[in-house]
């Protein structure tokens, strides 16, 4: 799976190479012969593009390295870092082009268009918009950040290009050059899509909170399971696009064998390999039905305190006298402690006799 995943993103990098590479000529070719900055513009960020696929493939090549003792978890994160490359190239272009078409306006030439150079760049803009929506497809379909990104980019360079052809069409209907000033629009568009996507990159190496559609399968998927009460704790981490390595907590009856956990611990496991290709920890949380009034009379006291989003991994003992049970709390609770003893207060107006211990738990999934 990982060989035809890395196969398709370096095929589809390749077709993006050439075709940046092409129009980046012609479109070169055109904005010298014309004197025109801001197709000269348009071309250098087709070149950029091009570049932006290299990189790509490079860090798909480098991402595919084997795990060691170093990086036990592999070399998958090297894919953001390589959308955060493209990122950084994007901005560069951006920036350049600005400068130039300030120059531009300050001092304007006379152009030279002919009729051959709005075909040229019209073609382009029917390329670029069937490559950047190929590329955006396959970024999706093989959960490559970089191949989205260049999927973007190819986009808004078609309406790039269309700011360069309104320039060229300007200036051989009536001959205005309003060549500095579509360039000024070419740098802000290069610009914006650069910054989106150094910002997502960013948010990728720093760790976002997983798919929220695909915990909740992988919570009810869990739960569809013979003696599981619930699946909580659900923690996931990402090692690249197409690794990551989690825990979850499930809620089983009390009166399951070591042998039968066991059993279930390794179909659980097995189960998310399959379904869902993550490598996944299960701890348990014993459920003994002789204690639900306790379980009620809690879970009701956390529903109505706010901040609070459920309670779970519930322990009772009557002889010793102890309560624990986990909550799991927002991220607008930060005075954690004062949180504690607030509950713990609440609970001891029903059990005052129990010594009560709280966990918190942050909402790390959904």
């Amino acid at each position: 799976m990982q060989d035809i995943r890395e196969k398709n993103i370096t095929k589809t990098s390749i077709i993006g190479i050439l075709a940046n590479i092409i129009l980046s000529g012609l479109k070169a070719l055109v904005g010298f012969l014309a004197g025109a900055v801001s197709v000269i513009l348009d071309a250098i960020n087709n070149l950029s593009d091009a570049i932006s696929s290299v990189v790509t493939i490079i860090g798909i090549k480098l991402s595919k390295k084997k795990p060691n003792d170093k990086h036990p978890y592999g070399y998958g994160r090297i894919e953001y870092f390589t959308a955060l490359i493209i990122a950084v190239i994007i901005i560069a272009t951006g920036a350049s082009s600005f400068v130039e078409a300030i120059k531009k306006i300050i001092t304007p030439e006379e152009l030279d268009f002919k009729w051959y150079s709005a075909v040229i760049i019209g073609s382009a803009i029917l390329v670029k918009v069937a490559l950047g929506l190929y590329t955006k497809h396959q970024g999706k379909k093989y959960n490559s950040d970089a191949l989205v990104a260049s999927g973007v980019d190819a986009l808004m360079d078609a309406i790039v290009s269309v700011a360069t052809l309104i320039g060229i069409g300007v200036a051989l209907i009536w001959n205005f050059n309003i060549d500095g000033y579509v360039g000024i629009i070419i740098a802000v568009f290069i610009l914006k899509a650069g910054i989106e996507i150094l910002l997502e990159s960013i948010s990728n190496v720093m760790g976002t909170r997983p798919d929220a559609a695909i915990t909740k399968q992988i919570k009810a998927s869990i739960k569809e399971l013979d003696n599981v009460y619930g699946a909580y704790d659900l923690i996931i981490h990402n090692y690249g696009p197409d690794k990551a390595i989690g825990s979850v907590h499930v809620e089983i009856s009390s009166s399951l064998s070591a042998l039968d956990i066991h059993v279930l611990t390794m179909k659980i496991q097995s189960m998310i390999m399959e379904k869902f290709h993550i490598i996944l920890t299960v701890g348990v949380y014993a459920r003994d039905d002789k204690y639900q009034s306790y379980y009620d009379n809690i879970n009701k006291i956390v529903t109505d305190t706010k901040g609070t989003l459920g309670s779970h991994g519930y322990f009772v003992d009557e002889e010793n006298k102890l309560l624990s049970f986990d909550c799991v709390i927002n991220f607008t609770i930060l005075d954690k402690q004062k949180f504690i003893n607030d509950m713990i207060a609440k609970v001891k107006e029903i059990y005052p006799d129990f010594t009560v211990y709280i966990n918190l738990d942050l909402n790390y999934s959904d």
